[in-house]
This record gives structure tokens, sequence and C-alpha cells, in this order.
């Protein structure tokens, strides 16, 4: 199997946000405390589960939400009450249930305000982040690249050869 192929964003496009590894991550931080940060993560992570990605991409998610939080009062108001709904959904935190209470959690609360901000702005900062491109085989946008045509556009290795055509 060929190497797995390079993600490429547009060059105008932000960097991914850095943060430190381990676990003071959420130190970097500007609004959410550590606890809300974590109970993001996870939540982030049994919304979206995927064994392949690691840890940090979850984490990134987190601090963008956390920008949108210093952003707006009203988004900073609404991830407090997801993390609410969740950690008063039983008598442990949301982040000490197994995975199986946590998907209960998310389903009882999923008609909520609280649950559609947190679940669009997950979805759109962890599908949209390069290594998660990368880590599912995505090469990205190519125009800055010069287009697919003269980049390989028809060079999939995991789909099998079309038929010959019938003469």
């Amino acid at each position: 199997m060929s190497a797995p192929p390079i993600a490429h964003k547009d060059p105008k496009m932000p960097p991914p946000i850095a943060l430190p590894e381990g676990a003071d991550w959420a130190g970097a931080l500007g609004v959410f405390s550590p606890g809300v940060a974590e109970t993001l993560l996870v939540a982030a992570r049994t919304l979206y589960p995927h064994d392949g990605l690691p840890e940090r991409v979850y984490r990134r998610v987190v601090a963008h939400l956390d920008r949108m939080a210093a952003a707006s009062p009203l988004a900073a108001q609404g991830f407090a009450e997801f993390v609410d709904l969740l950690d008063g959904a039983f008598p442990l935190p949301f982040i000490e249930l197994s995975e199986g209470f946590r998907v209960q959690v998310l389903k009882r609360v999923e008609a909520s305000a609280p649950f559609r901000l947190v679940q669009r702005s997950t979805v759109r900062f962890l599908y949209d982040d390069i290594e998660v491109w990368e880590a599912f085989g995505y090469e990205g946008a190519a125009v800055h690249l010069g287009g697919y045509v003269n980049r390989g556009f028809d060079d999939l290795d995991w789909l099998p050869e079309p038929p010959a055509p019938a003469v």
C-alpha cells in the first residue's frame, strides 16, 4: 500500500491551534476551566469517535469552542448549559461515565439548543482539521497547487480498477 497522502490546506487559512501536550493543555484556554474543557473533550470524542485520531485533534476542537465562548457571551452561556446538562444527568460527572452512559446522556439532551451548538461546532472544527484529513486520506484543497487534473486526481489505490469498456 502506498504512503498516506499529504493533505494541503489553502495557505491563506490559519494554521492549526497550537496547544501544549499533556495535562496542561486546558491551561492554555482563555475561558473554559480545566473541568469544562475536559467535559467538552469527552463529549466531542463521544459524539465523533475515531480510534485512529489522537486526542490533540479533539483538544483543538475544544480550543475553537473556547475562542467562540470568548467572542460571544451567548456561545459561552450555551457551552456552560451543555456541560451542566451532561453533568446533571447522573450522580457521577459526565467524564466519569462509561461510553454507553455518555451516549445515553447525549441522546437525552440532543433536542436542546446547547447540544446543537456543541454538536454543530464540533463537526465543523473536527473535520476541518488538516491532521484529520491526513488520517482519513483526504488530500484537501488543490487550487493553490494547480488543481487536481495535473496532481493525480485518479490516484486512488483503494478502489478496484473499473471494468474494461464493452467493445
